[in-house]
């Protein structure tokens, strides 16, 4: 058991790590506030060949592993740790390569190339007013109509479809329909990449709006209203009525990766409270020299090594189930993905909250940034890819059993 990067991994995260430095780091800020674009960011990002990072080079893609994706999710975090960047780069590489998976041929040769320059988004429409966790009754209905199938519902809290709209392609969502009766549940469900703006054409029959969010606020998060939304069949992924174990599949992937990206913000801000507690004299010594710090310093830190491990492990198993190696199922990969966003995620609220108890007062103006990466973190914390609850549930469904239920 080897716990080192390989040589091509460490010089990987170094490069990952340079490009934050100059192109992202300095914005950050800016980007949160609103005075900067992930339209800015996106090119550089694609530029060096982070878009689509885990797709085929038949597409234009990387073909990075999904350990590597992991490793410059973390660095991309460290760089902006109000997550909008890494959040970015998750989506672009999640969901993408659900979409190379089980799209149609001509449809992964017209939009991935486009993704991988740059000029194309895929995200993921699931979410829906009533709720999120629960997949298999979603209610957004599609009736195939007149050659296309028709999208009538409404789905929440979809990132990026304002920034779809501005690429020069477009983009589109791995939506998740309802194809057969309510009382059907996972056996009537049909993942469809519904396409936004395809060829530079806005399509018809659906609204949106995006939120007005309280932190990660340099990439947006709106709704999606369909009402009457034409999509090609083409454009359905695998098998009608097959779509819930294709969008768990993406779930899972996912959800590694934000645990990556947690340990990312984790990191930055443990290093900004490790320099505030070293210099901050009070009563003749740094703060750093009263155990009450120091213990717990030494304790978010060692949480910090541990989670990334899990976060590592996650990333080394996927990758082996994709390459057919061992015995790995994808029930595997929703254990250690689940297990990841629990562990990451927690620990950086952990560590947002005591960072802001070392600053005192100070955290809670914004001249001081720690609340930012905090707010950042806050929103894997409540939402986004499942809530913590469901990720016990689902390490409990599949290591206890459904009797746990």
């Amino acid at each position: 058991m080897d716990f080192s990067l390989s040589r091509e991994e460490a010089l990987f995260r170094d490069s990952v790590r340079e490009l934050g430095e100059r192109y992202i780091r300095p914005h950050w800020v800016d980007l949160d506030e609103g005075r900067y674009s992930l339209l800015d960011i996106i090119p550089r990002l694609a530029e060096h060949g982070l878009v689509g990072f885990t797709l085929s080079s038949k597409y234009g893609g990387s073909e990075g592993s999904f350990l590597m994706a992991a490793i410059a999710a973390e660095e991309l975090a460290y760089a902006d740790p109000s997550l909008a960047v890494p959040v970015y780069f998750l989506l672009e590489t999640a969901w993408p390569f659900i979409v190379q998976r089980y799209a149609k041929d001509s449809v992964k040769e017209e939009v991935l190339p486009r993704l991988t320059k740059g000029e194309a988004w895929i995200g993921i429409a699931s979410t829906e007013p009533q709720g999120g966790s629960d997949v298999a009754g979603e209610r957004t209905e599609a009736k195939f109509m007149n050659g296309k199938w028709v999208l009538t519902g409404e789905k929440n809290m979809v990132t990026g479809v304002s920034i779809a709209l501005k690429l020069p392609y477009g983009g589109g969502f791995v939506t998740i329909v309802r194809t057969g009766p309510v009382e059907a549940r996972h056996r009537a469900i049909t993942t469809m990449l519904f396409m936004v703006k395809r060829n530079g054409v806005v399509n018809t029959g659906f609204e949106t709006r995006d939120y007005e969010e309280w932190g990660r606020r340099g990439i947006p998060t709106g709704y999606l209203r369909l009402n009457g939304a034409p999509v090609d069949p083409d454009f359905v992924l695998g098998e009608v009525n097959g779509g819930f174990k294709i969008a768990m599949e993406g779930f899972d992937i996912a959800r590694t990766l934000i645990g990556a990206a947690a340990i990312g913000t984790a990191r930055w801000m443990l290093d900004q409270g490790r320099e505030w507690i070293k210099n901050r004299v009070v009563f003749g010594k740094p703060i750093a020299s009263y155990q009450s710090i120091s213990f717990k310093y030494a304790e978010l830190s060692a949480r910090l090594e541990a989670a990334r491990l899990m976060v590592y492990k996650a990333a080394w198993l996927t990758d082996r189930f994709y390459r057919g190696e061992g015995s790995i199922s994808i029930l595997d990969i929703a254990n250690v993905g689940a297990m990841a966003k629990i562990l990451a995620v927690e620990l950086a609220i952990d560590v947002g909250l005591e960072v802001m108890k070392w600053f005192g007062g100070i955290s809670y103006f914004k001249e001081t940034p720690i609340a930012r990466a905090l707010l950042g973190a806050l929103s894997y914390y409540v939402g986004a890819e499942g809530t913590q609850n469901i990720m016990r549930l689902i390490i409990a469904r599949n290591i206890i059993g459904r009797e746990v239920e």
